[in-house]
């Protein structure tokens, strides 16, 4: 009894096994159904959203073209059975109504062919309109993320893939939904119109279908899996095509002879990036021309076996010619629909990355709104702790600090200290790992990220160039910003005049840019603020490495903003604008709280308290003569930098 007991568990744990193995997969099936109309749906709407006019006009022409052909096949067996039905020229009855099919079957070409090229006048436009939409969208999703997100590879692989094709595959999503379409459609009515000729024709078509639909639809998936699993060699392939081809590189590339090291890298990495991409297609290719053949052996025996029809005569000459076109056509259709389906198979996946990619959940979130520039108080720092990703060692470890209204506040270390990383978390580019930052009592995780980075002005130590125009350059940082073109308005008899708020705007950037020290050179030029900045724009002016950094100095300057926070502000000035910068900063902060880093210490001692960080700690907090006095870290920088100028 034990051993038959145990034999009957065992057949029952089989069962059991078998039931929760095909369960599994009968889940996931629907999952992926139900997955896959969820991507398709998505789509449609984002489909109606971007450019619905042209989506309904699109439609209406594809479903008069997709009976056009119905019409064709109808015309072209009436024609024939009439023509040779004329035994002589003397019936003219039957002549004269030959001449009306030839001018409708001329008239159902011509509509055909004006419905195409209206067709794809809507569909570029259509596919122009999704293009725009959905690189928005990722424009828009991307600049809503947290700087944590651009350090980290997996992120860059699921943008790249989201954005890879952007510049065509919209227009093949288009493109292939009308060749689903109307390749349906135009089959149907092939298919109707072979009715008539038997069953065989219909199962052929029939049995033809379903193998070319798995092919397509296999081939698309291997693609798409190639293309996914080759990612992160397409991006390195593209950095080092950048290295060989962009401003910034240029000089060390040609001054260090780079150019045929990177090109051996980018060809290893394109080489690679493509091989299995190539591998795939030789595949797919293979498996499609053993599909032609069928298809191509499927029509002869069509075409014997409506010969032997004719030839018993079982049909006449018209219906022998329209069931071969029909049969043609069908075929034609058939493969149009299933690209088109394969097609939407392969973009769906395209599709899968590109929805993934707008779903991903940012990392900082809240929703309270924080207090106006006036009401700011103090920001509080309370044993905050923050480690990049993929690093051992936090970059910031235990820092305490409070910075009050109108305080100016140097933060001083040595490289990799943690001077840079402690400014990106108080502007919020970086939530703590632990600890907390507040503002005006508030954690400021519980601030919407967007309206909390108003209050502070920053100057970055890799600053950004904006190939703009002056003017331009140092409004970019004001949430009024707005093209120098938009500054002018028309009073109601058409005059061109300066506003009064134009007036004051243009005085705020002449005092930024004077503050900043970069007026009189701006105020030269031809055009004066008007001027395009950088070569990028054909008759742009370059500027040196300081003049640009005196631009972004009077882009934060602009920002009417509560906090300043100039990282190493002075690195590309000369020493009579370094000067000019630090021996009044009141002139520059204009009585907002400051917080500046240097690593020349000289420029520091003005400043209403000086942070020593090291290895992410605060090591020492004081005045400059404080911190001499205390003989400490400080003390030792500062004496060691004193020593090289004597």
């Amino acid at each position: 009894m034990q051993v038959g007991t145990y034999h009957f568990s065992s057949e029952k744990r089989a069962v059991a096994t078998e039931n929760r193995v095909f369960l599994f997969k009968f889940v996931n099936i629907t999952d992926n159904m139900v997955q896959q109309r969820k991507i398709i749906s998505r789509a449609l709407r984002m489909l109606m959203k971007s450019s619905w006019k042209e989506t309904a006009v699109s439609l209406m022409i594809l479903t008069v073209r997709s009976f056009l052909p119905l019409v064709g096949v109808l015309l072209i067996r009436y024609y024939v059975d009439r023509i040779t039905g004329v035994t002589d020229g003397s019936d003219l009855p039957v002549l004269n109504a030959m001449t009306g099919l030839i001018a409708a079957m001329a008239a159902t070409l011509l509509a055909d062919d004006l419905l195409a090229s209206a067709g794809s006048w809507f569909t570029r436009k259509q596919s122009v309109r999704v293009e725009g939409h959905i690189s928005s969208l990722i424009h828009r999703h991307a600049t809503g993320m947290g700087l944590r997100f651009f350090e980290d590879p997996a992120f860059h692989d699921g943008m790249s893939r989201a954005a890879r094709d952007i510049s065509w595959r919209p227009a093949a999503m288009v493109a292939d939904m009308v060749m689903l379409v109307r390749g349906v459609i135009s089959f149907i009515a092939m298919g109707y119109v072979l009715r008539t000729f038997g069953i065989i024709p219909l199962a052929v078509l029939a049995l033809l279908f379903l193998p070319l639909l798995w092919i397509r639809y296999r081939n698309s998936s291997r693609l798409y899996k190639a293309r996914k699993d080759v990612t992160p060699l397409t991006r390195q392939a593209a950095y080092f095509s950048w290295l060989l081809t962009g401003e910034k590189p240029a000089r060390e590339v040609k001054l260090f002879g780079l150019g045929d090291y990177f090109e051996r890298l980018f060809r290893n990495n394109f080489d690679g990036s493509k091989g299995p991409e190539l591998k795939a297609v030789r595949k797919n290719t293979l498996l499609e021309s053993a599909a032609s053949l069928v298809k191509v052996a499927a029509f002869a025996g069509i075409l014997v076996y409506a010969s032997g029809a004719f030839v018993r005569s079982e049909i006449t000459a018209g219906e022998l010619a329209m069931y071969m076109v029909a049969f043609r056509q069908a075929l034609v259709y058939l493969r149009d629909a299933v690209s088109g389906y394969a097609g939407l198979a392969e973009n769906r996946l395209f599709l899968h990355d590109l929805f993934s990619f707008l779903d991903m959940k940012g990392d900082m979130g809240g929703e309270a709104m924080p207090p106006e520039s006036s009401d700011f108080g103090e920001i509080v720092a309370e044993n905050v702790t923050f480690t990049y990703p993929g690093a051992k060692e936090p970059a910031v470890a235990g820092v305490n600090l409070k910075i009050s209204r109108g305080e100016k506040i140097a933060v001083v270390g040595p490289n990799g200290s943690g001077k840079t990383t402690l400014v990106k978390l108080l502007c919020r580019l970086y939530d703590p790992d632990s600890g907390s930052i507040q503002l005006n009592g508030i954690d400021i995780t519980k601030m919407d990220p967007a309206g909390y980075r108003r209050l502070f002005s920053v100057v970055f130590q890799n600053f950004m160039l904006y190939f703009l125009s002056a003017g331009e350059n140092i409004r970019l940082s004001s949430d009024e910003r707005r093209s120098d073109e938009g500054l002018r308005s028309a009073d109601s008899r058409g005059d061109d005049r300066i506003s009064d708020e134009s007036l004051r705007d243009d005085q705020r950037v002449k005092e930024a840019a004077a503050r900043a020290g970069i007026a009189s050179l701006l105020e030269s030029m031809p055009e004066g603020y008007d001027t395009m900045l950088g070569h990028h724009t054909e008759g742009g002016r370059e500027m040196s490495w300081g003049e640009w950094q005196k631009i972004a100095i009077a882009r934060a300057l602009y920002r009417q903003a509560p906090v300043l926070i100039l990282d190493e502000p002075s690195s590309s000035l000369d020493a009579d604008s370094e000067y000019e910068i630090f021996s009044d900063l009141g002139r520059i902060t204009d009585g907002r709280s400051c917080i500046f880093i240097s690593h020349r210490l000289s420029n520091v001692r003005e400043a209403d308290r000086i942070i020593v960080l090291d290895r992410g700690r605060i090591a020492e907090s004081g005045t400059h003569d404080e911190l001499m006095a205390a003989r400490g870290r400080y003390h030792e920088m500062y004496s060691r930098q004193k020593s090289m100028y004597r």
